[in-house]
């Protein structure tokens, strides 16, 4: 059972020694308290765990280096269940009684826009993991996770030349789906693409037997499916019962395709992501060999679960190098430090804080769970005219 609370500690001697030399402003109170709203329960809870596990992780790696400060990092854990009325009460929970330092995670967007709305008033920071609509311009809202553009406008050239010149899309009835197709459309079209025809699904969706009865009259080159949580089980189930042969683009990873699809139901599938299992780098392969020690060697990571993990690390470094944590001294230090992710090396752009994501796709194996780097986009700016912080 996972507690609300919970404290990583390194050892008391060192925690104690290392509050010696910390700056005053950090040595005000015992722990760092991180507030963590998560989806342990309703339909994200099977890429909530991971997050929360990612969270956990990188509070160790702090409290065995010194904490924050020298001040240990403390989560206080509360689960959202996935709803908004959930992420707000959790949101003022976590302000009001445990008088949380900061706020991390949520998954979907109406989680996200409820915790917003409790955060912004209070002028405290919300990290948030997960690749979204974009639209948010909050001085105290954090994204570590890429915008539509950063994900569609590298990859929408690459689809046109290599997969087909037609797309379908179908999506869940929620904004980030629809904002995602409004930039799919704009860069596919700019590529010498078409989109030939899209339809959103309300959550708990059971048949999407129309939706493939219209793939095989429209007969695109592409599906792209935004399909999310639990109704993407039952959606990938039927895509392959109706035996659609079209490559298919989804919002899929490591976690998602061991812990809920039938083996092999995402072979061949694609999707762009800023973070995968499979990149060869050394921050990668310690960053995975730390997590499957700690929670198990059978399992996987994904892109949201590394956001979560860096959007610590990042909060640690501008706190340590402001000497406080008063949010708008940490949000003044944001962007002036870099953190070697596992997916390379990121950093804040001042402009709007949201973070210089990695863009690859990826194509997953025949095992339907690993994936390999079908494409390297570099690292891709997020540009957001709509918004400057």
């Amino acid at each position: 059972m996972i507690s609300r609370r919970t404290i990583l500690k390194s050892g008391g001697a060192a925690a104690a020694f290392a509050m010696v030399g910390a700056p005053s402003i950090l040595r005000a109170a015992d722990t760092v308290k991180v507030g963590l709203s998560i989806p342990i329960t309703g339909l994200q809870a099977i890429l909530g765990e991971t997050l929360l596990n990612c969270y956990k992780l990188a509070a160790a790696e702090l409290n065995a280096a010194n904490g924050i400060g020298g001040r240990q990092v403390e989560l206080f854990i509360e689960d959202n269940q996935t709803t908004t009325k959930g992420s707000i009460d959790k949101a003022r929970k976590l302000l009001n009684e445990d008088k949380v330092d900061v706020i991390m995670g949520t998954i979907i967007s109406p989680e996200r826009s409820a915790t917003l709305s409790v955060t912004s008033k209070a002028k405290k920071l919300f990290f948030y993991p997960t690749n979204f609509e974009g639209g948010e311009c909050n001085r105290y809202f954090v994204a570590t996770g890429p915008i539509p553009m950063q994900q569609v406008d590298p990859m929408m050239p690459w689809v046109a030349e290599n997969l087909g010149k037609t797309i379908y899309i179908m999506a869940s009835d929620y904004a980030w789906p629809q904002k995602m197709t409004e930039a799919i459309t704009a860069a596919y079209e700019k590529a010498g693409g078409k989109i030939i025809g899209a339809d959103y699904y309300p959550f708990g969706t059971t048949d999407f037997g129309p939706a493939f009865q219209k793939i095989k009259s429209l007969k695109p080159d592409v599906v792209w499916s935004m399909v999310v949580g639990n109704d993407a089980v039952t959606q990938l189930k039927q895509y392959r019962s109706f035996d659609i042969k079209q490559p298919l683009i989804a919002p899929l990873d490591e976690v998602f395709n061991k812990d809920a699809l039938p083996p092999g139901v995402a072979a061949g599938t694609y999707a762009p992501q800023p973070y995968w299992m499979a990149l060869d780098n050394p921050v990668n392969k310690k960053f995975i060999s730390s997590f499957r020690a700690k929670f198990g060697q059978e399992k996987m990571v994904n892109g949201i679960g590394e956001a979560g993990y860096n959007g610590l690390h990042l909060y640690a470094l501008a706190a340590e190098k402001a000497g406080s944590l008063k949010d708008d001294d940490v949000l003044k230090a944001l962007p002036t430090i870099e953190f070697d992710a596992p997916q390379g090396k990121i950093r804040v752009d001042a402009s709007n804080n949201h973070t210089l994501c990695h863009s690859y796709v990826g194509k997953a194996a025949a095992d339907g769970i690993s994936y390999e780097i079908a494409k390297d986009f570099g690292t891709i700016a997020p540009v957001t005219p709509y918004c400057k912080v």
